[in-house]
């Protein structure tokens, strides 16, 4: 459609009137420290008007939608070919004669005769907070005369549509025809010294330092990587510089004597002098300190030095900062003298925890449960007194479970006792209390909190019943373990007798396992469903291939064809969507954040390959031709109780993963209750926003609801939920050991229980990480890093997926994966289960495989001996 005219093509740098969708991202920058009075070289926009009515009058539109159509961000081939189909599409268009007026007007307007310019793109969707797009669009330098730069802005507007852009917009789920592309032209400063600064330090997060790239010639050396450039560290406060390392600058990049650039060699002297001196060095940070107030976030800030005088050229936020470093972090004891360990229910919380589920679940709700369920088996009382309480509790904000024992010499037979009648009781009475009393009690909670109508629900019934849910789901877990416990120790009766009665065979009991039916296979079978019936119709395929996954449910609504899929794709959240991606109520559910769900459709609708049904047929039909050939290797002693074995196992291993699917069935009433709250607390002015409410205690928040019923606001409680946001986001990039403190071994007694840990101890220099072997086979494939949900579109195709634990909502990355490793984990936990039935070598356990591998970093994962070997 026509631009109306009204509209300017042309802007001068400053002009009040640029914000981001009329100039782009870099301009809109520039223009708001031009207005602070900060040293900018002169110059004007060109706006997004100018191309639009480019892309209109040549009728580019539709071959542009036809071309990153097809575009895949998981194969360069197809984004290249896509974005040879661009650019020449924009050669081939002819530059509208009011634009190339506006142009060349605004060109004279710069002073001398052809001025050598810089001409910088400035995309709609560049230099935000959350996204960079540093080096995705092109800018040229030294340009002179009209014919250069009327070349150079067609030339920027092509480059919107590099592949690297094209891909990065997919992978960041940006909708490819709402982007529009400004330039900017401005003076070319004829650089001595240039160069990048950070106003935080990019490696570390850490706020109190400034980091500073410099080398000689203009800046396009050390963004393009041509050059190692000084690094200067400085102290944010005193603006002392705290370290210097000279780099080789060994060329620069310097202004032709026509148009564009030249890369020449910098004399051997020069090459070990500083590029800037401590004067000017001081100067820089305090001009860049400057930019950081103006926009109130850590800025990345390229700068120029021409006859000692300095230049911004622009800047942008500082995407993917990492936290502040936490000072002297150490892992000590909850308690003096105690000892803790990461397993039980710990291993379904691999980040630190928010504090209301804290308080509510882990200290609450778990010590509760523990007694509910010890009444219900019959434990003794005497018994009971041999573990203290809290039974959980946190270190530098991760869980753990107590290890530590207060035993005496007369509490042993009473523990000795125990063990010999608790395992039998487990087995007779265990899996009944589970399916007859724990998960019927848990789900009529659950259905009596949904009924709330919350937006009428005073606040104190609401905080309420985010307790009763909390402890429910608590209470719930405990009975879950009896089936858990069950399933475990049958399964590690038969591995015992596996490894004694067939040595050397590497005859794993997760071979005798597979092949079972399960919730989460059968979710995963609905989802394989859906995707097949979107290859009926060629509108859905296309729209499907087209569209990123966090717009995909928008997008199907819009079209007829997409509205069934739309339903289907409800009703499966409405039945699976509680699943959990981690157990703390502070994150979202799979409902919530239903991304790993639309990314698994769009990938089966592309190739659904074997259906899950026809993978478990055939895992079964395998389980029983081993069971045969197993039984028939043994003598007849020893193919009984084989036998005996495995039928205990396969009776109570599938118990696992029904208890886990309920597992976070409260939370979706539970979030929208508490953020029902939330909001009002923010409304009154308590809050910043709804979901601080996972980051008070529940008295804080009665505190500041008896405050709104006052009509009375409580600030001091945004600015505590805040900062303990910010305290979590920190704590996110510690890595918590297996027991704390970390050298200690767990026993009970003279037996040694660190077998029993989940987590093993690598040491941090092994390019062998040991774990535990859960899913035979073995594969080499590049890794797929997965922190948590936020990095799922991060997943690629035929990698190993690599993260710190797995839970149910995590199922539909699996479909992608050629194997599976974790920090966290043995033989019976979720991911173990499910990579059997995928078919994929995994191990689990490994302690820190997420702290040592990188994104695309090439791994061998042998799921027999329970080994990762990182290459180097």
């Amino acid at each position: 459609m026509p631009i109306p005219r009204r509209d300017p093509l042309v802007l001068p740098l400053g002009a009040p009137e640029a914000p981001l969708d009329r100039v782009g991202g870099k301009a809109a920058s520039l223009a708001a420290l031009a207005t602070a009075g900060l040293p900018v070289p002169t110059g004007f926009d060109l706006t997004t008007a100018a191309y639009r009515r480019f892309v209109a009058e040549n009728d580019l539109a539709a071959a542009i939608l036809d071309a990153t159509s097809v575009a895949d961000k998981s194969d360069p081939g197809s984004l290249d070919r896509a974005a040879a189909t661009i650019h020449a599409l924009f050669e081939g268009g002819g530059m509208p004669p009011d634009i190339a007026t506006a142009i060349r007007e605004a060109y004279a307007g710069l002073g001398e005769d052809d001025p050598a310019v810089a001409v910088r793109s400035s995309a709609t969707a560049e230099d935000l907070p959350d996204l960079s797009f540093a080096g995705q669009q092109d800018t040229y330098l030294n340009m002179r005369g009209e014919a250069a730069l009327l070349d150079a802005v067609q030339r920027c507007w092509a480059s919107l549509w590099t592949a690297r852009a094209i891909g990065y917009r997919l992978r960041m789920g940006i909708d490819q025809h709402t982007v529009a592309m400004g330039v900017v032209v401005q003076v070319l400063v004829p650089a001595e010294v240039s160069g990048v600064l950070f106003t935080a330090n990019p490696t570390t997060g850490d706020r109190s330092e400034l980091v500073v790239n410099a080398s000689f010639g203009l800046g396009e050396a050390i963004v393009s990587g041509q050059v190692t450039p000084d690094t200067y560290t400085v102290d944010r406060a005193s603006l002392a510089t705290k370290a210097v390392t000279l780099g080789a600058k060994e060329a620069m990049i310097v202004a032709s004597d026509g148009q564009g650039t030249t890369t020449a060699a910098v004399a051997e002297a020069r090459r070990g002098e500083r590029a800037l001196s401590d004067p000017l060095l001081r100067e820089l940070a305090t001009l860049a300190l400057c930019v950081e107030q103006q926009f109130g976030v850590p800025q990345d800030v390229e700068w120029a030095v021409a006859n000692g005088r300095l230049w911004l050229l622009q800047c942008r936020p500082i995407t993917s900062l990492l936290p502040a470093p936490l000072p002297d972090v150490r892992w000590e004891p909850a308690e003096p003298g105690t000892q803790w360990v990461r397993r039980q229910v710990v291993e379904n919380m691999p980040e630190p925890l928010s504090p209301l589920f804290d308080e509510l679940y882990l200290r609450e709700g778990l010590d509760r449960s523990s007694d509910a369920m010890q009444d219900a088996m019959g434990v003794p009382r005497r018994v009971r007194k041999v573990i203290d309480r809290p039974l959980f509790a946190t270190v530098n904000g991760y869980a753990y479970m107590r290890a530590s024992l207060n035993l005496r010499w007369w509490t042993v037979p009473l523990v000795v006792g125990a063990m010999l009648t608790g395992v039998p009781a487990m087995f007779r009475k265990g899996i009944s209390y589970w399916r007859d009393d724990g998960l019927p009690a848990y789900l009529a909670t659950v259905r009596h909190w949904k009924q709330l109508d919350a937006t009428r629900a005073s606040d104190e019934l609401l905080l309420r019943g985010v307790r009763e849910l909390a402890w429910a789901d608590a209470t719930y877990w405990f009975a879950a373990t009896l089936a858990i416990g069950a399933a475990k120790v049958a399964d590690d009766v038969f591995s015992r007798f596996l490894s004694i009665a067939a040595p050397g065979r590497n005859l794993s009991s997760g071979l005798y396992l597979r092949g079972f039916p399960s919730k989460t296979l059968e979710a995963q079978a609905e989802l394989e469903a859906i995707a097949g019936r979107t290859g009926e119709s060629e509108a859905l395929q296309a729209l499907m291939a087209a569209t990123p996954a966090h717009r995909l449910r928008e997008a199907l609504a819009s079209i007829s064809e997409g509205r069934a899929t739309l339903e289907a794709l409800q009703q499966y959240l409405d039945r699976f969507g509680h699943q959990i991606y981690t157990l703390d109520f502070a994150e979202p559910t799979q409902a919530d954040e239903p991304l790993p769900v639309l990314l698994s459709l769009k990938a089966l609708s592309r190739d659904l390959g074997r259906s899950i049904r026809d993978r478990q047929d055939d895992l079964a039909r395998e389980r029983e031709q081993l069971v045969e050939q197993t039984a028939r290797s043994f003598d007849p002693l020893r193919r009984k109780l084989f036998r005996s074995l495995l039928a205990l196992a396969q009776r109570f291993g599938p118990n696992r993963e029904e208890a886990l699917f309920y597992v976070g069935a409260a939370w979706p009433t539970l979030r929208r209750l508490a953020t029902v709250l939330g909001q009002r607390l923010a409304d009154a002015g308590s809050l910043a926003s709804a979901d601080d409410v996972f980051y008070l205690k529940s008295t804080e928040l009665a505190e500041a609801s008896a405050a709104r019923t006052d009509g009375r606001a409580l600030p001091h409680l945004a600015r505590l939920a805040s900062e303990r946001r910010a305290l979590r986001q920190a704590r996110k990039r510690l890595h918590p050991p297996a027991a704390v403190p970390p050298t200690m071994r767990w026993k009970l007694g003279p037996i040694d229980l660190s077998g029993r840990e989940t987590q093993r101890r690598n040491t941090s220099d092994a390019m062998t990480l040991r774990g535990f072997a859960v899913s035979p086979g073995r594969v080499t494939a590049p890794a797929s890093v997965i922190l948590s949900p936020a990095d799922f579109s991060n997943m690629e195709p035929g990698t190993i997926l690599v993260c710190p634990t797995t839970t149910p909502a995590w199922t539909p990355l699996f479909a992608q994966a050629r194997g599976l490793v974790t920090d966290i984990g043995g033989v019976l936990a979720h991911g173990s289960i499910v990579a059997r039935e995928y078919g994929i070598p995994a191990v689990m356990g490994t302690g820190s495989a997420t702290q040592r591998v990188a994104q695309g970093q090439q791994l061998t994962v042998d799921g027999d001996a329970g080994t990762v070997t990182v290459a180097t």
